[in-house]
């Protein structure tokens, strides 16, 4: 992989390259997840899927393979991405690129930097867990470093936004006629994803302590997420019924189908730690329902973009190229989290509530649904990967939208 995009051309939207892979690391997490046993933890580990491979039948054994080669790959393809993004960002900084964007609209665009470490802490955990022996025998005293790895990243967020707010709000530099879009949504998806990383203690964890301080931290970040979310999410439709919208940016349109997808997961885990580290009581209904509803609601969102991006040609332009600018890789995470939810839905959901028979062929069909729209993603990514990023060509690409 040869990655020889000049700096001139970036733009931190780039970080959402290596964000799109490292999302796929989990898409494959989720076949060991949800299809090989893991007594005694609530994640698979590495006796967990080694034992599986050796006794299990060739079907199994094909699916281990299958997930074992998924995130090895990725998590290959995430690292690189992220190093390489890492190099540019110092370039483009030393260049005057950051004086340039503080105060305006892609001053937002820095959140898709924390928003991606985030990440790669999450595929670091999953290889850990996957390929390190024993390690679930210390996880407990794992459990405060990655919650402080995650506060730091929270904390840089948080600063990027109020540097953000401040600005625009003294300076009076926020273009609203170009605010036509959903690209202002980038730091409530950051903050969701820090927010979903620091609940991940409250579902694993059998320590009190932890879980209550998981639950709480995790709190400081989903409420902002929220917060923003539906305050950009109603302005930035706003204006797009005001000014329309310009093709470059429709796939920030998908933008709230990963936040969905993040802050769903956080409130199971939280709900989780809840019921069974802190005693809490438990609806046995409840996942059902709540699975349910955000799938609904990511699918209104998917076919409300999806209109759009039809009418005005969008993935006709897509795959003939005409489309050059680091938004498009916005793309990736919407399908990413798409495949995730249906996942958790089938198998938290309709499969816990006795409404499908695990492995039946009813389950089969759902599970192909989401495999469907993983695969779709994944040859989308490196497409995009070798056409904006790995391409030899060094013509001038615009970075931003």
């Amino acid at each position: 992989m040869s990655f020889t995009r000049s700096h001139d051309n970036w733009s931190p939207l780039y970080f959402l390259a290596a964000l799109g892979s490292g999302g796929m690391i989990v898409t494959f997490f989720m076949y060991l997840m949800f299809w090989i046993p893991h007594p005694g933890q609530p994640i698979p580990v590495f006796e967990d899927w080694t034992g599986a491979l050796a006794t299990g039948s060739p079907l199994e054994q094909a699916g281990i393979a299958v997930a074992i080669a998924g995130i090895i790959f990725f998590m290959f393809y995430h690292l690189r991405l992220v190093a390489w993004n890492i190099a540019q960002y110092r370039l483009w900084k030393a260049n005057g690129g950051l004086p340039a964007i503080i105060g305006k609209n892609a001053h937002t665009q820095l959140l898709a930097i924390p928003l991606t470490l985030a990440m790669t802490i999450n595929a670091a955990f999953i290889a850990g867990a996957l390929f390190v022996p024993g390690l679930w025998s210390v996880v407990e005293y794992l459990f405060p470093f990655a919650m402080l790895g995650f506060g730091a990243l929270g904390v840089w967020a948080i600063a990027m936004y109020l540097s953000f707010f401040s600005h625009v709000v003294s300076n009076k530099q926020f273009d609203n006629s170009a605010n036509n879009s959903l690209a202002q949504l980038m730091p409530a998806f950051a903050f969701a994803m820090v927010g979903v990383g620091m609940a991940a203690p409250a579902a694993m964890s059998h320590n009190a302590v932890t879980v209550g301080a998981s639950i709480f931290f995790a709190g400081l970040f989903i409420v902002p997420s929220l917060f923003v979310t539906v305050v950009k999410m109603i302005i930035g439709i706003g204006h797009m019924l005001d000014h329309g919208v310009t093709r470059s940016t429709l796939p920030t349109l998908w933008v709230g189908v990963p936040i969905i997808t993040t802050l769903s997961i956080a409130s199971l885990r939280i709900d989780h730690g809840l019921a069974h580290t802190l005693g809490l009581n438990e609806n046995a209904g409840a996942p059902l329902l709540f699975l349910g509803t955000v799938i609904a609601a990511q699918l209104f969102l998917i076919l409300l973009g999806g209109a759009v991006m039809k009418r005005m040609r969008y993935f006709k332009a897509l795959l003939s190229g005409e489309e050059q600018t680091p938004v498009v890789y916005a793309l990736v995470c919407p399908g990413v989290a798409f495949s995730v939810s249906l996942q958790f839905f089938i198998n938290k959901g309709l499969v816990a509530a006795g409404v499908l028979a695990k492995f039946g062929l009813a389950y089969w069909v759902f599970t192909g649904f989401a495999i469907v729209i993983q695969v779709i993603t994944a040859v989308a990514l490196v497409m995009l990967v070798r056409q904006l990023i790995s391409a030899r060509d060094q013509a001038s690409i615009p970075a931003t939208a």
